[in-house]
């Protein structure tokens, strides 16, 4: 079933466009998850208006990411589109690329004879113009006029010919989401299931690896892996199964102020800052993720001469570890895999569990080695949003950026929730 986002394209408290769309909701459900969004929602569009105010506009381009298609309802003043409607595609097209081949449709009621014509043009012209680059569907045209006429009571509308011609220009847009999704398939998430050349091979100096191996290597290991490169766009996520965050090839390649909460870009610009500016390595936040214990890690990603490569993060849950430790796993003198202690009573003592290497026992480190081997001690001063980490092991003191652990981003610890 195909997910379309609906907006309701007036701030006016009764519309006519909201009864048609949610008679939409209600007639297509069986073709269609439709959400209906209110544009009265968003701040009136301005260059100036401060990132925190963003959050709305942040939520609406999300829903415009997750949706199959989207429809815009229009109705028609001073032979336009209203300037709510005009305000919220500003917001849409500015400084993103959310409508970028996105397949869109236009809808319209009006009072008049001529329904909404004249806005549906100037809406069309606008989707397609260079900034918005949508996929529009050609003709298609769902003409309302005589609104107050054509609408029972209960919402439903009961014009015959109206209801017909409604009805087939839905199902032209349905199936024109299928083409589109064909492409995508084929162009865009193919690639992320299946390396292009998966015979060849990669040779490290450690050894030889196919682009197979690789991806299901990725795939297997117990946390998934984020990128955001030295550009600050997110460049990679590995495809690893029951994410603790799910991830979208949609949102490759947009700039790290797009995919994340408003209120979480100074903490996580702050954090990538400190990486590109080499006062930091390593930052930890132990937290809450959907209901169980988990750990982020972010990593300064460096070439072989210091250079900055851009921001990784680890994220993955730690249960399943605590676990092991409140059984006692390392308890000293404890067999690592059965806990049974493997010394004498007059044995001499061993040294430190803590420092050994986990396939042999032997300790590798020496006295001054420690989690991270290159962070700096923090700046005096600090950036916005980042709570001071111990120097050995980059463990956050307070935890988390963002008091509202339970649905933290996985990338800033800062909430998405709506």
């Amino acid at each position: 079933m195909k997910k379309i986002l609906a907006l309701v394209g007036t701030n006016a408290n009764f519309s006519y466009n909201r009864l048609l769309l949610k008679f939409m909701k209600k007639h297509f459900k069986q073709m269609a998850d439709i959400e209906i969004y209110e544009i009265s929602k968003l701040p009136a569009f301005s260059v100036d208006v401060p990132l925190s105010e963003q959050t709305e506009v942040w939520k609406l381009k999300q829903k415009v990411k997750a949706a199959d298609g989207v429809v815009f309802s229009t109705p028609e003043y001073d032979h336009g589109i209203p300037a709510a409607l005009k305000s919220a595609v500003e917001w849409l097209s500015y400084h993103t690329t959310v409508l970028k081949h996105k397949p869109v449709m236009v809808v319209g009621v009006s009072y008049g004879r001529q329904a909404s014509a004249r806005s549906q043009v100037q809406m069309r012209q606008i989707l397609i113009s260079p900034d918005c680059d949508a996929n529009l569907i050609p003709g298609n045209e769902v003409l309302i006029g005589g609104a107050t006429h054509v609408f029972s009571k209960d919402g439903r509308l009961i014009n015959d010919e109206m209801r017909d011609n409604l009805e087939e220009c839905f199902t032209h847009f349905i199936e024109y989401i299928q083409i589109f999704e064909n492409v995508d398939e084929e162009e865009v998430k193919m690639p992320i299931k299946q390396p292009r050349i998966s015979e060849a091979y990669i040779k490290f100096p450690t050894g030889r690896l196919s682009l197979k191996e690789v991806q299901q290597i990725f795939s297997t290991i117990p946390f998934e892996i984020d990128l955001i490169d030295s550009t600050d766009h997110f460049a990679w996520y590995s495809d690893k199964p029951n994410r603790e965050h799910v991830r979208d090839v949609a949102s490759l390649g947009e700039p790290v102020t797009e995919c994340h909460p408003p209120k979480a870009v100074p903490a996580v610009m702050a954090i990538i800052n400190s990486f590109r500016d080499g006062k930091r390595d390593v930052v930890t936040r132990p937290l809450w993720m959907n209901g169980h214990r988990s750990l982020i890690q972010y990593y300064a990603l460096r070439d072989v001469d210091g250079h900055y490569l851009g921001t990784i993060e680890f994220t993955g849950s730690v249960e399943y570890i605590l676990g092991l430790f409140e059984k006692g796993a390392w308890d000293k003198g404890a067999d690592a895999s059965t806990g049974a202690s493997k010394h004498e009573d007059n044995a001499p003592a061993e040294e430190d569990d803590t420092t050994a290497d986990a396939s042999t026992g032997a300790s590798e480190s020496s006295d001054d080695t420690s989690t991270d081997t290159v962070a700096p001690a923090p700046a005096a001063s600090e950036p916005a949003g980042i709570e001071e980490t111990d120097a050995d092991t980059g463990a956050s003191e307070s935890g988390s950026v963002d008091a509202d652990d339970d649905a933290a981003d996985a990338t800033t610890g800062a909430s998405e929730e709506e």
